[in-house]
């Protein structure tokens, strides 16, 4: 778990580099061009990407955090086990 964890944040990181680095160079000024349309299209991938990773790291810290959910048995089911178990 803790491998994922890292993992995730690595490619945050590194898609934080890549937006910053591809951000001044794509052109957004021009609205009327195929190359506007590529440029919003690639910052949605872009900020899709790093969502997931955001997300893939607060659902592993709540993972960590809370750990493995205890097992509720209910009185009728702790019966029907003893009743297993007898025969």
């Amino acid at each position: 778990m803790m491998g994922q964890l890292i993992r995730s944040i690595s490619y945050l990181i590194i898609a934080f580099f890549i937006v910053l680095y591809g951000l001044p160079r794509l052109p957004l000024l021009n609205v009327h061009s195929t190359a506007f349309t590529f440029s919003i299209i690639w910052l949605g991938f872009a900020l899709l990407i790093i969502g997931a990773h955001l997300y893939q790291i607060i659902h592993l810290r709540e993972r960590r955090d809370i750990g493995t959910p205890p097992v509720v048995v209910s009185e009728e089911q702790h019966r029907e086990r003893g009743r297993t178990q007898e025969a």
